[in-house]
Formats: structure tokens, sequence, C-alpha cells
């Protein structure tokens, strides 16, 4: 499954092969009981701190109660089944209130966080890449000079002009 709610998106992971729940329009939860009764092995939060959905984060962030939203690893853990695996790719930072902990605890699951070791891994993938066992390049949008970082990073933080 892949989950968000811009449709260019949701089109690149449904041409992978990918179920996707527009978050927009369905109740994420809702949608992956009824699709997934028994839930899925492992969920993948790969958002972060950066998005809140309801109004209590959204103060708590403005008055800086709290730095990072749990609410979609929130869902991770209620969706993903008893003994399954959360991993969070997402950036986090600091802190986040009301993190269910104790439904963590009592579906007894896996939580594994960190940021990827690039160094460590990057020779071995980019032989995966060359043999063609993956080709990443479905996620490629725009090619711009260097000299245009700055704007390429505007445009993918604001989400604009189709940027994954």
């Amino acid at each position: 499954f892949s989950i968000d709610c811009i449709e260019e998106r949701l089109v690149k992971a449904r041409s992978q092969g990918a179920e996707t729940i527009d978050f927009s329009k369905d109740n994420v939860v809702d949608t992956m009981q009824k699709l997934l009764p028994g839930g899925p092995d492992v969920c993948i939060d790969a958002v972060g701190f950066r998005y809140t959905k309801s109004l209590v984060h959204k103060i708590q962030r403005a008055v800086y109660l709290e730095t990072d939203t749990p609410e979609i690893l929130a869902e991770a853990i209620t969706v993903v089944r008893k003994g399954g695996t959360i991993a969070v790719i997402g950036d986090y930072f600091f802190t986040a209130n009301m993190f269910p902990i104790g439904a963590l605890m009592e579906k007894a699951l896996t939580l594994r966080g960190g940021q990827l070791f690039c160094q460590s891994y990057w020779h071995d993938l980019l032989k995966i890449i060359e043999n063609g066992e993956v080709d990443p390049t479905f996620v490629i949008t725009h090619t711009m000079e260097l000299s245009r970082g700055a704007e390429a990073y505007k445009m993918f933080d604001e989400k604009s002009d189709g940027t994954m």
C-alpha cells in the first residue's frame, strides 16, 4: 500500500503495482483494516514530523509544546499486525506528545528507526542498479543544473510541479 494525498504520487505508486489510499478522502486506519483485516506485516513511516492532522497537534506545535507529530506513526501502530514491524525512515528530531507506547507494547511490535548509513551501502546498491535488478528512475521527475539546487529543493519541499 502507498498512502498519500498528492494524486501524482498516488498515480506513480499505482504504476509500480501498489494499492493506494488517498488520506485526504479516506480514513487510513478504517480503509487498511477493511482491505487487510489482520494488518500488514510491516509499515514504513517515510513522512516524519512534518505532517500534522489533528487540531491538538497543530496547536501544540504552534506554541512549541512538541516539535514532532506522531500521528502517522500512531496510524502505523494501529494498523500493523500483532508482532509486526514499523520502520521509521521519515525525519523526526526531538519530542512528540501522545505517542501510543501502550499500543506498541500491547501488540508486541518492533520499532526500528534511524538514518541510512549511505557510505556502508552505496557500492552494493549501485551494483544492483547497474545489473538491472532495480530501476529507481521512476521517482525522478526533474533534472536541473546544480546552480538551481535551491529552486529544486523548494519545489520538492512544496511538492509542486509533480515533484516526488
